[in-house]
């Protein structure tokens, strides 16, 4: 039976998170709520898969005497005789990943303070900077209740 390297599965499957965190900018630009759940539990089935797929070849490369480090794996696939320009490509989609899935973390963190704060503003529960006709800042406990209005 021939299976295929583990790079080219490794490969394949960080193109998928990669596309689908494509796919998760795109929804929170156009803010669609219902395809990011959607695409959440996507998200964490490819990265399941990831980290075991990292974990299949840490243990392969252990048991050929190698490390799971830059050094270690460009030796494995010199000794293999397998190229290296498949790792140095896997390599940078994961750098992508790890930017693109901040810079995603990073505007969901800011809609979720956005939206955490207008209900604040709602309902009056507790202190929040606003501002006053004239444009100055206001902090202070809101005289009512918005969403009694």
């Amino acid at each position: 039976m021939n299976f295929p390297h583990p790079l080219n599965r490794l490969s394949q499957q960080s193109t998928c998170l990669l596309d689908l965190l494509l796919q998760e900018r795109q929804a929170l630009e156009n803010n669609h709520i219902t395809t990011l759940g959607h695409l959440l539990s996507q998200k964490e089935e490819c990265v399941q898969q990831l980290l075991q797929m990292e974990l299949e070849l840490k243990e392969q490369l252990g048991r050929q005497g190698f490390q799971m480090d830059q050094n270690g794996i460009l030796a494995w696939l010199e000794r293999q005789r397998f190229s290296q320009t498949l790792w140095h490509q896997i390599h940078a989609t994961l750098k992508v990943i790890r930017d693109l899935n901040n810079i995603n973390g990073l505007v969901i963190n800011r809609a979720g303070r956005n939206t955490q704060r207008l209900l604040e503003i709602i309902t009056g529960q507790s202190s929040v900077t606003t501002y006053r006709q004239n444009g100055l800042h206001f902090n202070g406990k809101l005289s009512r209740v918005y969403g009694s209005a």
